[in-house]
């Protein structure tokens, strides 16, 4: 019996290909909320392993139109963080942090303006190895917009392809 316990816990843990994932590449949808309005929020990643516990990603993400205060707003960000994470087999807990450029699109009447800047941004998250390089996870991040936050919970589908 000890035998095959062993055997499972090293194919579990030979099957993950997280840890040492050169690249890799994913897309989410998910929900952004923006001044207590919510929207549907698309999101593409790209990211590389450039330590077992620790990559880089980028990515864009589409956070949504909002209906605030007399008129429309569309926001949208592009990003780029560190991302430390942790490997349980086939399961990679993380979080990220880094800086996004956000864009700002408002109707006239809104009290927003047109505008865009640099601002932080943070999340973690969970992905699940389910064959072979593909993975579904789930995230949390929140973007800074000036003195305003985009929380954003999504829902990814990951390829890993080295």
């Amino acid at each position: 019996m000890k035998k095959i316990l062993f055997v499972l816990a090293l194919a579990g843990a030979s099957t993950g290909t997280f840890a040492d994932s050169w690249l890799y590449g994913g897309i989410s949808v998910g929900q952004s909320d923006f001044e207590n309005k919510n929207d549907t929020a698309y999101s593409i990643h790209a990211g590389t392993g450039i330590l077992p516990f620790i990559g880089v990603e980028a990515g864009y993400t589409d956070h949504g139109d909002f209906s605030v205060k007399g008129g429309d707003v569309s926001l949208s960000s592009f990003y780029l963080a560190v991302k430390p994470s942790i490997n349980f087999g086939s399961l990679q807990v993380y979080a990220k942090a880094g800086v996004h450029r956000w864009d700002l699109k408002a109707d006239t009447g809104s009290k927003f303006k047109d505008e865009d800047d640099y601002d932080l941004m943070w999340g973690v998250g969970a992905d699940y190895e389910l064959f072979g390089p593909f993975a579904l996870g789930a995230n949390y991040t929140n973007y800074k917009v000036n003195s305003d936050d985009i929380g954003t919970f999504n829902l990814t589908a990951i390829f890993h392809f080295l």
